[in-house]
């Protein structure tokens, strides 16, 4: 039986490892009870951590991490700190890990964990072999995965190893993308983060959803210069051109636009002497070109579309749940939610049976359509932003100009 799963990456601090651990407790309270994590990624350490999740079920494992979680040094600095989620296989603790590849040849942060990729790369076949050994039908895996350029980018490492393990363990994976949703309020980094995005789907070659984490902390970065839904679409990049120096400036203007408020400092003349010299420099229009050529390559392929996600909101949770199920075929394949030893779902006669119904979300997304659409995500505008289609910052500026103008 195939094993079903999700590749989780994104650029560090996009909230790998805590997707990771609310995706495993929100898949078990929906029937999917041996969801387990591989820790592929030799930077994420655990200290007094287990080394697989089957260890995590003897009675005495939580008390010993609590112990263990509750040390310090005299610096104030944890000396333990285990993996907040249970593993099947930590490369960390078991095949290779970041400090000590540092200490022991020398290297940096970045070259150490490209190592580190690459000795797992050839030494697959002793990671395979554990896998196959603790792996159980009706596993589902989590892949906690590095997010540091280099490796997606300048080498082919994690392309070769993720190529080995689907078909070596017969895996259904889907790629889940994580940028954070604090991007959105700084142009440049939207930008690159959509472009990192981009080439990571087309590099791994597989099905994807786009995650944008940490959607409930978003209000505290700053006004958004469009509305919620343009960053989800992700179409016209270059819109966001004119807000590379802050959001600010009206779209299609080159000196800004007066404010109140926070932007009073606009009336300064100082200022926008300051600032219309730097818009006319020859560094800043390479620099607008720049962005404009890399938001046509990522309008060109028109492979993005992000899903807003607050991993502590369970319905937020269970809408990137249905985007992923239906990457990789989990939904449509009966029996995908089978008992603890892989018990198909459906009996002799083709109806659905006990088990099947016990996994609530599969049985709730069986309706395409249900899960996401307008109505969600002007919801969770109105939740964590705060306003309404018609309330947006960019949008005041504008009439504000235009009243102005006339």
């Amino acid at each position: 039986m195939p094993i079903y799963g999700q590749i989780v990456v994104g650029p560090p601090g996009a909230g790998k490892t805590t997707y990771c651990n609310g995706m495993q407790q929100y898949l078990r309270l929906v029937g999917r009870p041996d969801t387990l994590v591989v820790n592929l990624d030799p930077a994420n350490e655990s200290t007094g951590g287990t080394a697989h999740a089957h260890a995590a079920a003897h009675a005495g494992e939580e008390e010993e991490k609590e112990k263990h979680s509750d040390g310090g040094d005299d610096n104030g600095q944890e000396a333990h700190v285990a993996l907040p989620y249970d593993t099947l296989l930590d490369v960390c603790e078991e095949v290779v890990n970041l400090s000590s590849v540092m200490d022991e040849l020398g290297l940096g942060p970045n070259g150490g964990l490209v190592y580190c990729m690459e000795y797992i790369e050839h030494h697959l076949d002793h990671v395979i072999e554990l896998i196959r050994a603790r792996i159980r039908p009706g596993t589902y895996l989590l892949l906690d995965l590095p997010g540091q350029v280099e490796l997606y980018t300048h080498c082919t490492c994690v392309q070769n190893i993720l190529a080995r393990l689907t078909k070596d363990l017969d895996l259904r994976l889907c790629l889940v993308n994580l940028v954070d949703a604090h991007y959105c309020a700084d142009a440049s980094k939207f930008i690159s983060a959509a472009l990192l995005s981009t080439t990571a789907m087309l590099r791994l070659e597989l099905p994807a959803v786009s995650v944008l984490s940490k959607i409930d902390l978003v209000s505290q970065y700053g006004d958004l210069p469009y509305n919620l839904d343009y960053f989800t679409e992700c179409h016209e990049l270059e819109r966001l051109v004119p807000f590379l120096d802050g959001m600010g400036g009206i779209a299609g203007e080159g000196d800004g636009s007066p404010g109140d408020g926070e932007d009073a400092w606009y009336d300064d003349p100082e200022y926008a002497q300051a600032r219309a010299k730097t818009r006319q420099s020859r560094f800043f229009r390479k620099r607008k070109r720049m962005h404009e050529l890399l938001s046509e390559v990522v309008d060109d392929y028109g492979l993005l579309r992000y899903v807003p996600l607050d991993i502590t909101d369970a319905a937020s949770v269970g809408r990137v749940v249905a985007q992923v199920d239906r990457a990789n075929g989990y939904v449509f394949v009966g029996g995908a939610s089978g008992g603890k030893d892989g018990d198909t779902c459906t009996n002799n006669s083709g109806t659905e049976t006990d088990d099947e119904v016990n996994d609530m979300f599969r049985c709730a997304i069986q309706t395409e359509g249900v899960g996401w659409g307008y109505e969600q995500l002007a919801d969770v505008q109105e939740k964590f932003l705060g306003m309404y289609k018609e309330s947006i910052p960019e949008l005041e500026r504008r009439n504000n100009f235009d009243k102005d103008k006339n």
